[in-house]
């Protein structure tokens, strides 16, 4: 089986390492334009907005991408949805709550939330 973080350090620098990403801060911009850069590098589209957490899971329904709540400062990906909450991949299981599904009371506690969607 292949390592599942193999490519973790190549996204790393593809994001910008240590100008837009470190060990101590993360993501130093919390709009997620770094990671809209690396995804226009692949010719991917994507969109950014601070959204709520309805139009966040009508978007988790029909495509892939990114978030992070204001107060969470931490990154995820979008998966889709399940049994009423965002479905994400999470890097860092169970911080400040949040295992693989944000809730629309942890969207409340952790954000404003920043999305990057593909389009």
């Amino acid at each position: 089986m292949d390592d599942i973080y193999g490519s973790r350090e190549t996204t790393v620098y593809e994001i910008g390492y240590p100008s837009n990403i470190s060990a101590d801060v993360g993501l130093h911009d919390a709009s997620g334009s770094a990671l809209r850069a690396v995804l226009d590098g692949y010719g991917q589209p994507s969109e950014q907005a601070w959204l709520d957490f309805d139009t966040t899971y009508a978007i988790a329904q029909e495509t892939p991408g990114m978030m992070s709540g204001a107060a969470w400062y931490h990154w995820v990906g979008i998966r889709g949805v399940d049994a009423g909450c965002i479905w994400v991949a999470n890097s860092a299981p169970n911080y400040k709550g949040v295992v693989d599904h944000v809730s629309r009371d942890d969207f409340a506690r952790l954000g404003g939330f920043s999305v990057v969607w593909l389009v």
